[in-house]
């Protein structure tokens, strides 16, 4: 009896101390779950249940779950720990059992029950499936332990000891091979083989089981990629996965779409964090070591009768000496991920293919039947389905010479964080009839590439008929001759005088200048068109010879939005104007532009110092603030001056200097 008593108060004392601290936890996203160690037991098998409380404010009671059908071998204990991310604290705590099922059969676990803030809350219930014992369980090794699980009683001698938390650092215990085991980061792509604009998935997850303050310092730039990412909630939520029979708490640092532009082996940069780990060192307190016994912990020697003070966890709480924190940096990156991506077909591919990669329908309306030469209709083509929905170009419409198109307009309709990606893409088609009678309108036609059937799809609307009748703003007939409308001057039989007029305008300055415009007026024209006629046909040159002027207009668009304050746009443009100046002035296509390239294009004429150097400086700069932004003017405003200055001298020295042969 007395043995109970001592039981039941230390126990109480625990769980008395372990809601006080919940109590005082900062409030963020309350949870209250229930987690087994397995779902499926043996009858002879213990396993542990663990009830956790994450972010609980104002905690006053806990009443665990009827357990008619377990016996309790231990329990309950204690885990408290917090974890920060991105500058959001979680606190949380956990109250574990280990139990042994009685019988066999399937068994439903209620969820526990807590006053949280008030409020009566229960956790999630769960289902044990138990089966009879298999001979030579007992003998099996004990399962790893899990920080915060306390071994089960069957466990060897030696082995049976509670784990000490993963955040306490051991005398002699490797700090680097403590955090490397403890803490990293994974990439999960969900394909690594794809064709040319087939959409995969890359997840960055940051796994941990220490508190630590993390912050992301480099993120991918997606080279070779289109990229959209899904919204992730902020704060970040911690789930919890298990690796190697160990529960890790884990982070989403990025999700995002990627629809690979070029074929190829493409790389998946790394991404990298800072993180502060705090950990716990526990010194030797000679105090501790020399205090008495608990004669029950001798007499039964059993680890559920272990003094709940004597843990780590309490020394904290009222600051013993023997604790100290160590705040440990610790840098770590992911790994590289190279993705195989295939071309599409050629030999198959439709002529009115555009580059759609998915599966994808398509519907086209008019919406007008009849109208007159005054009167416009619109063609309106919608495209929805799964794919490069984002990249979509416009359908194949052949539209006959009875009518003027003009330009489509294009409305997105795209699923926010559908993944796949998901939506629709329509295009408006305005058409003005130019003759009257009945005119056809040839049907759409879109091609699209299936991933999953590798193969080529074609989809083609019906054909449009549409009445035409003529508009008040026609032709003008031709003259009327008939009677009374043109009158013959009477003929003179007679021979006139004929008197010389003075001249008005013939012979004078003005009839010269009037005679002279025709001229000039023709050769204006001849002049223009011959300059039309150079600009297109030597664009590739002109483009190279206004590309500073170019790049500075667009700076002068990106000062405004430095005085307006919109980061995002202003490097934005700021990296367009970059990227433009070298594309025109290096002569390299747009979408071949890439840092190697142009680093070897600039070393062929010569030029290979501090510019060089200060103008990927500046690129890496702009993505980074364009994929993690931090509001900075002071920032901006450099970013500008060097951009400005960076172009300038550029043009300097490629000036002055000729390329090599």
């Amino acid at each position: 009896m007395m043995v109970s008593q001592v039981y039941i108060r230390k126990w109480g004392l625990s769980l008395f101390f372990c809601l006080g601290i919940l109590a005082s936890a900062a409030a963020q996203e309350f949870r209250f779950t229930t987690n087994v160690s397995s779902t499926r037991v043996a009858q002879d098998e213990p396993f542990q249940i663990q009830f956790m409380l994450e972010n609980a404010p104002n905690v006053s009671s806990f009443q665990p779950p009827a357990l008619n059908d377990f016996e309790i071998l231990q329990g309950p204990s204690q885990v408290q720990g917090q974890s920060i991310f991105n500058g959001q604290r979680s606190e949380y705590i956990a109250l574990i059992y280990v139990l042994q099922p009685r019988r066999v059969g399937n068994f439903t676990l209620p969820g526990a029950t807590a006053r949280v803030d008030g409020k009566m809350v229960r956790s999630n219930p769960v289902t044990i499936e138990v089966v009879k014992g298999s001979p030579g369980a007992a003998q099996a090794p004990p399962p790893a332990t899990v920080p915060g699980f306390p071994p089960r009683r069957s466990a060897p001698p030696g082995i049976g000891d509670e784990d000490v938390a993963e955040g306490i650092l051991r005398k002699g215990e490797d700090v680097d091979a403590k955090l490397r085991k403890n803490i990293f980061l994974k990439v999960e792509v969900d394909k690594t083989s794809v064709y040319e604009g087939e959409q995969l998935t890359a997840t960055y997850k940051l796994y941990t089981r220490l508190p630590t303050n993390s912050s992301v310092t480099r993120v991918p730039a997606f080279k070779g990629f289109s990229a959209k990412d899904i919204e992730l909630p902020n704060p970040p939520q911690a789930t919890t996965e298990r690796l190697n029979g160990k529960l890790f708490k884990v982070f989403t640092i990025r999700k995002t779409l990627l629809f690979p532009l070029q074929s190829g082996t493409l790389e998946l940069d790394p991404v990298e964090v800072d993180n502060q780990v705090r950990l716990v060192r526990l010194v030797q307190d000679n105090n501790r070591r020399n205090r008495p016994r608990d004669i029950f912990e001798d007499f039964f020697n059993d680890p559920g009768f272990r003094d709940p003070f004597n843990d780590p966890f309490f020394d904290d709480f009222f600051n013993r000496p023997e604790v100290t924190y160590e705040d440990v940096p610790y840098k770590i990156q992911s790994t590289p991920v190279k993705i195989n991506v295939k071309p599409l077909p050629v030999d198959t591919r439709p002529i009115s293919f555009n580059g759609a990669v998915g599966n994808f329908r398509m519907s086209a309306s008019i919406d007008k039947k009849a109208l007159t030469t005054d009167d416009a209709l619109t063609l309106k083509v919608v495209i929805s389905g799964q794919g490069n929905v984002n990249l979509l170009n416009g359908p194949k419409v052949d539209i006959p010479g009875s009518f003027e198109k003009y330009d489509p307009k294009i409305t997105d309709n795209i699923e926010k964080n559908s993944n796949p990606l998901s939506g629709s893409r329509q295009f408006e088609f305005a058409l003005m009839p130019l003759e009257a009678g009945q005119q056809t309108i040839p049907p759409v036609e879109f091609s699209y590439f299936d991933p999953l059937a590798k193969a080529y799809k074609t989809i083609r609307s019906q054909a449009f008929t549409v009445n035409v009748s003529p508009g008040k703003q026609t032709k003008r007939d031709q003259e009327d001759f008939s009677v009374d409308k043109n009158v013959l001057i009477p003929v003179r039989k007679t021979p006139q005088q004929w008197v010389k007029d003075a001249a008005f305008l013939l012979g004078s300055t003005w009839y010269w200048i009037l005679l002279l415009i025709p001229l000039l007026a023709l050769g204006a024209g001849i002049l223009y068109r011959r300059r039309l006629n150079y600009r297109q046909n030597n664009a590739d040159m002109l483009k190279h010879r206004y590309a500073n002027k170019a790049a500075l207009k667009r700076l002068e668009l990106a000062a405004r939005y430095l005085k307006e304050g919109k980061e995002h746009a202003f490097y934005e443009e700021t990296s367009r104007a970059i990227w433009g100046y070298l594309s025109h002035k290096l002569h390299i296509p747009f979408a071949d532009l890439n840092k190697q390239l142009v680093q070897d294009k600039l070393s062929s004429r010569q030029i290979n110092g501090q510019n060089t150097h200060e103008l990927f400086e500046l690129l890496d700069n702009c993505e980074m603030a364009l994929y993690a932004p931090a509001h900075s003017n002071d920032k901006m405003q450099g970013a500008y001056q060097q951009a400005v200055k960076v172009i300038s001298q550029l043009e300097e020295e490629l000036k002055t200097k000729k390329e090599l042969i």
